[in-house]
């Protein structure tokens, strides 16, 4: 939410209640002090700067009075999301901020003489505009998954001899009410940096969910189709996340080997213990993992003995490319062939052309997606065609 200043507002006074934080958009502030001899000014602040958190992590009232001293646009961030953020922090880390608060509360309490000029404070943030932006955006993505301005689509991934469907891929569409369709390169990567990413995951994850078990209720043979979501490092930081999944698969009545967890390989490497531990859990569960836009990420591949992988995806840019360009051609066999010695799945993105698909069938890659088999389609649409595939077959398992 955001607040104007006049000369002359006052924004916050000293001895109040820490009600919330701020950022300085545009103008600049006066921070001051009531005392027995007088008003005494202790430092200005202008845009970039942060408002009101020292209140709201040590939870003592205001030191200062803030009145604006040219037309301000501030910010408001309420104090839950500075505290979710501020407990997540690394505890060494969280011990040296509040060290250095104590040290400013001290500072600050010797006041400047009424004759000298309060010093103007450095910018806190270099970013704060692009700050501001993220944090409006996860506010309306939060509001917007209450809402059901999020859906998600599903792209099928065929065997490539057949065109059979064997599973699909969520991916997530955001219907902003004022932006319109939101691309998820932009929303993903701002949930990811500011901590909500792992409500988006659980949202995604309930809705393919519900997905599998509407499309197995259509032919036996269905019973063999898998789906695929993306999740992220965060969520595999998450010692719960096992057991939310486990919640999940038997709400719906799934089996977990109906589920491919897909991960890129800059969220996989390097993993921490937590992280490990979580794989491993998922993988005697029996939940497939699988590596999201391979090749495209870490390049030691010795980090891959290492993981319980069961899938690797070749990312578009190689993959789409192998028939006009021998080099790409000559990375996607390599991959086609790494992926048969060790023993897991091996799917190509971003199929558009028939060129694409014989090219591919050729290296011996056995699954893929692209806009040539299906673009990501709407539930209904995608149950449809998995009705059309099963037609005419019988009923009798």
């Amino acid at each position: 939410m955001e607040i104007i200043l006049q000369p002359g507002d006052i924004l916050y006074q000293e001895g109040s209640p820490a009600e919330c934080g701020y950022i300085i958009e545009t103008g600049d502030v006066m921070l001051y002090s009531d005392h027995t001899g007088g008003r005494i000014d202790c430092e200005q602040r202008g845009a970039g700067s942060i408002l009101g958190e020292l209140s709201i992590l040590t939870g003592q009232p205001r030191k200062v009075t803030v009145e604006a001293m040219t037309p301000c646009r501030i910010y408001k961030i309420c104090p839950q999301k500075i505290m979710q953020k501020y407990q997540s922090l690394d505890p060494i880390l969280r011990a040296c901020i509040e060290t250095s608060i104590n040290f400013t509360a001290h500072f600050n309490a010797r006041a400047h003489p009424n004759d000298q000029q309060a010093p103007m404070a450095p910018k806190t943030l270099k970013n704060a505009e692009m700050l501001i932006s993220q944090i409006k955006i996860e506010e309306d993505m939060l509001t917007g998954l209450e809402n059901d301005e999020f859906s998600m689509h599903y792209q099928p991934i065929v065997a490539i001899e057949s065109g059979n469907i064997v599973g699909a891929e969520a991916l997530m569409r955001w219907r902003h009410p004022q932006l319109g369709a939101v691309s998820p390169d932009k929303f993903i990567p701002i949930a990811e940096n500011m901590g909500s990413i792992n409500q988006l995951t659980d949202f995604a994850l309930e809705k393919a969910c519900e997905a599998l078990h509407q499309a197995y209720s259509l032919h036996p043979d269905a019973a063999s189709l898998f789906m695929s979501v993306n999740v992220s490092g965060a969520d595999l930081g998450r010692a719960d996340f096992p057991d939310h999944l486990a919640h999940l698969m038997d709400l719906h009545d799934l089996a977990p080997q109906c589920l491919k967890l897909e991960v890129t390989e800059t969220a996989l490497v390097p993993t921490g213990d937590t992280s490990k531990t979580v794989l491993k859990r998922l993988r005697d569960f029996g939940c497939g993992i699988s590596i999201d836009d391979f090749g495209t990420g870490y390049s030691n591949l010795g980090y891959l003995k290492s993981l319980p992988l069961t899938a690797l995806k070749i990312d578009r840019a190689f993959a789409g490319d192998a028939y006009a360009n021998a080099v790409s051609r000559g990375i996607v066999k390599m991959l086609v062939g790494l992926g048969r010695e060790l023993g897991v799945d091996v799917i190509a993105e971003g199929l558009e052309t028939v060129d694409d698909v014989n090219t591919l069938r050729s290296l011996g890659c056995c699954y893929a997606q692209g806009y040539y088999f299906h673009k990501p389609l709407i539930l209904d649409d995608y149950i449809q065609q998995l009705s059309r595939q099963f037609k005419g077959k019988s009923q009798v398992a």
